[in-house]
């Protein structure tokens, strides 16, 4: 089963792998699983809101990536809030009646 992935969870996904490091695009391309066409896209996102940086390795003076400070912090809130998924769902809330959503008491 292939699983869909939106913008978001890709953005993230380049967020977290350039964290802290300087990482080629071939590295992001690799780690995150998607197209080169994609990473584009969400390239010019990232760096439009200042949430990436470039950089260039030298000797090799290859393009790099770093994730900015405002792009940890919106890495913090995301596994924040996917933290928060996991500890409570919807159905396990205490009261919780699926029914009571549809049905008029």
């Amino acid at each position: 089963m292939q699983s869909y992935r939106d913008r978001i969870d890709i953005i993230v996904s380049i967020l977290d792998i350039a964290n802290g490091n300087e990482v080629r695009q071939t590295e992001i391309l690799n780690k995150a699983n998607i197209s080169y066409n994609r990473f584009k896209e969400c390239l010019f996102l990232l760096y439009r809101y200042g949430l990436i940086e470039l950089g260039h390795t030298q000797p090799e003076s290859q393009r790099t990536y770093r994730t900015t400070a405002k792009g940890t912090h919106l890495l913090g809130i995301c596994n924040k809030m996917r933290a928060i998924c996991k500890i409570t769902p919807y159905e396990s809330l205490p009261g919780n009646n699926k029914l009571s959503l549809f049905v008029n008491t």
